[in-house]
């Protein structure tokens, strides 16, 4: 620190001051420690304690003060009351008044005793004289002092006895009180406690409907699937109630879905449909109740040996998850294929188990456990078909005259069939979805679909091949477009990009981010670029989907075809008029099962159409 001096008196010679003050010095760091510790002292301690010894002055100068009157005011009042009436020099009157209203009472007392009969007053003294007497002798009897004696000991017993009564009373009513305002409190916090659930519960509400709000309102969110922070979150999973049920899940914020994410509170509820619920044709494909077994499994193991033999055998269940096993029914072969199709950069996804040896959903919380109504644990894999055509303009003689555009781009639509059984939800505008199946293992997935179009779409008895394969299920769906002068049978080629052109489109970006990281594409064609009949075929999407139906330990995986009649088709013709199979528009205000729309939309962004 440099040196600094003190030039406060410059007004002085040099020669006046002396040598050692010259120079003033202010470098000392204590110095400022010291003024600082003067000062919070000063400003803590010092005042504090003057404003307490002022107060403590204050409250014994109030106290005599208020003595003080109050024994002045007594005199006062006293002299008020003792003095005249009238002040000197006309005190004279007041004796004057005074001494006639003495005077007056002796004279109104005498006039009154001279009225009474003078016989009378003696006879009534020897009465009292008598009377007096004979109650002097009675009381210096034995007899009086032993009866007075039983008499204090018997009212000294009954006072005992009253007080000893009047004490139980008391502490009956004591205790009585006590438990009235106990009882009171009890009430008063079980009001409490419940309006306190149900502020919870409105918080968790509002806060789930804050979350559905952003969900719409974000342009990044379409139709379940949503990119919170880099994360990938599914919401039509989370959706209350739960399909077929008026279960209520566990509130899940998008904070909370990854399972690395800590969510010490959770508990969701179980809910595994009874395989008997099922229809007869699906049950023998249902899996039993893991959880079900687990519980009997443990009772039974701390019961005795003859407590067991009492009871019937468990149902033997055993699943190797991650992994396809084949094995004959009937004289059939079924293929279980429990592998997941998730995809994490383009790297195949094997699925955690829980303490239980259950799948737990890759994906996050879903807010219920168990295998709710999906048949299978882990992944339930469904094949499903977008068959998509250009949205014609019609005239009033409902005659074709162009192409509808918005926004300088063509209009899609596709076919959708309506929902039946536990996949229907409350909001009508979900109840319809894309064609398919699910794949039990029976047949091949290609069957799987061909059949299902038939039974959903065409409204057709007939089944398929079990064996058919992806150019067959091609051929079939190339027999709908118009204007078919040559069969469309060729080799199917799978392109080694994740993401590739459908028909005569270049390639193009992934479905949206949850898409994306889930799902392994290919495409397919037919003659190259489209056939003469304008059809092409090509797998759309193959991954996980954000289903109404998903929990923790099961959910749906769905492989999706698109098959475009760019140059017309015959389903007009073909589809029955009392069905109940529709053509809906591909618009930013589709809706329809589950995330299904957001794939539709991707088939759009294929076919470059408005979406």
């Amino acid at each position: 620190m440099s040196t600094h001096y003190c030039l406060a008196e410059q007004h002085r010679s040099e020669s006046e001051l002396p040598a050692h003050i010259e120079q003033c010095p202010v470098e000392s760091v204590g110095g400022y420690l010291i003024v600082i510790q003067y000062l919070l002292i000063c400003k803590l301690v010092l005042v504090t304690l003057l404003f307490a010894m002022f107060a403590l002055t204050i409250t014994k100068v109030d106290k005599e003060a208020g003595e003080i009157w109050k024994f002045q005011r007594y005199a006062l009042i006293i002299d008020f009351e003792e003095r005249l009436c009238l002040p000197p020099p006309f005190t004279l009157f007041c004796y004057f008044t005074m001494i006639f209203a003495f005077i007056y009472r002796q004279l109104f007392v005498c006039r009154n005793g001279c009225l009474c009969c003078h016989c009378c007053k003696r006879q009534e003294k020897k009465t009292t004289e008598r009377m007096i007497h004979k109650v002097q002798r009675i009381k210096q009897s034995q007899d009086y002092n032993y009866w007075q004696k039983c008499a204090s000991e018997y009212i000294t017993t009954q006072e005992n006895e009253q007080e000893k009564h009047d004490i139980v009373n008391k502490q009956a009513e004591v205790i009585n009180s006590i438990q009235e305002d106990m009882n009171f409190q009890k009430k008063n916090m079980r009001l409490l406690n419940n309006r306190i659930v149900e502020l919870e519960k409105i918080m968790l509400s509002s806060r789930m409907y804050l979350e559905n709000i952003y969900h719409k309102l974000d342009k990044t969110d379409v139709f379940g699937v949503a990119n919170t922070k880099g994360q990938i979150i599914h919401i039509t999973a989370r959706q209350s109630p739960y399909p077929g049920t008026r279960i209520a899940r566990f509130p899940v914020f998008d904070k909370y879905v990854p399972w690395e994410q800590a969510y010490d509170v959770y508990d969701p509820k179980i809910y595994t449909k009874p395989k008997e619920q099922f229809c007869e044709d699906e049950m023998v494909f249902v899996d039993e109740d893991l959880i079900q077994l687990k519980k009997a499994q443990e009772e039974r193991d701390r019961m005795t040996e003859e407590e067991k033999e009492a009871l019937p055998p468990l149902v033997k269940f055993s699943a190797k998850w991650n992994a396809v096993v084949t094995y004959r029914q009937e004289s059939n072969t079924r293929a279980i294929d429990r592998r997941s199709w998730i995809s994490f950069d383009n790297q195949p996804h094997r699925y955690s188990l829980d303490p239980m040896e259950i799948p737990i959903n890759s994906m996050g919380r879903t807010g219920l456990r168990g295998r709710g109504v999906l048949w299978r644990w882990g992944p339930n894999h469904v094949i499903k078909a977008v068959c998509t055509r250009w949205r014609h303009k019609y005239s009033d003689n409902d005659t074709q005259t162009g192409f509808l555009y918005v926004e300088g781009k063509r209009v899609l639509e596709f076919i959708a069939i309506k929902k039946l059984g536990d996949e229907v939800t409350l909001d009508s505008g979900s109840t319809y979805g894309l064609p398919g199946g699910a794949l039990h293992g029976h047949i091949s997935p290609y069957s799987t679909q061909c059949q299902a179009f038939m039974k959903d779409v065409l409204m057709e008895d007939q089944e398929p091949k079990n064996n058919l394969d992806q150019s067959d299920m091609i051929q079939y769906f190339a027999q709908f477009a118009a204007n078919l002068s040559t069969p469309v049978r060729t080799p199917v080629t799978q392109l080694s990009s994740p993401v590739a052109g459908c028909g005569s489109m270049t390639q193009i970006s992934s479905i949206q981010p949850f898409l994306a990281r889930t799902n392994s594409r290919t495409s397919l064609r037919t003659h190259g670029d489209g056939d003469s009949s304008g059809f092409s075929a090509c797998l759309l999407y193959k991954g996980y989907v954000d289903d109404p139906r998903n929990t923790d330990n099961a959910w749906v995986e769905a492989e999706v075809w698109n098959f475009h009649y760019d140059g017309g088709d015959t389903f007009d013709i073909r589809i029955p008029e009392d069905s109940t199979p529709t053509w809906k528009e591909v618009s930013p205000n589709v809706k329809i099962f589950g995330n299904e729309g957001v794939i539709v939309q991707e088939a759009a962004k294929i076919h470059d159409a408005y979406h």
